[in-house]
Formats: structure tokens, C-alpha cells, sequence
């Protein structure tokens, strides 16, 4: 890893965390040629992601706030431990 590497990586490291995720979502893509055929994996990802959106939107499963989630996940995991 050169210097500039790890430049960005410190630096994208600093941003703020929707700013990381964006970074994070786009650089995957960046690897891939698009010219490329999508896989039979795009596509089974493409369905489920389609899938998950239904029913997100038709309010078949129930959202919990990302924060919230990780609370009661810290706690399980602490309370674990004792």
C-alpha cells in the first residue's frame, strides 16, 4: 500500500459515517468493468435487494431504527459476559 492509499484511506476514515457509506457502496463498483455481463450472483442479488424493498415499502416487515439496533445488540452482548 502506497502513500496515497493510505492517504485516502485516512481520509475517508475522517468523514462523517453516511459520508463513509457512500465511499463504502460506491467503491465496489468501481472494480468491476462495465461492460461486463452481470453473474449469475448480481442477479440473485438483484432479487433479493428487490424483494427486501417490497417489503420494506409495503410495510410487511418491521423497520428498527439502525441506532436503536445496535443498542440492544451492545447490550446482549455485554449482559453475555456476566
Amino acid at each position: 500500500m502506497g502513500p496515497d492509499t493510505a492517504t485516502v484511506i485516512q481520509d475517508a476514515l475522517a468523514l462523517d459515517v453516511d459520508q463513509r457509506a457512500v465511499v463504502a457502496n460506491a467503491l465496489p463498483n468501481s472494480i468491476h468493468d462495465p461492460d461486463d455481463e452481470p453473474s449469475e450472483i448480481d442477479d440473485a442479488w438483484r432479487v433479493e435487494v428487490d424483494r427486501r424493498l417490497d417489503e420494506m415499502r409495503s410495510g410487511a416487515v418491521k423497520m428498527i431504527d439502525a441506532d436503536e439496533h445496535f443498542a440492544r445488540l451492545r447490550t446482549s452482548l455485554t449482559d453475555g459476559r456476566r
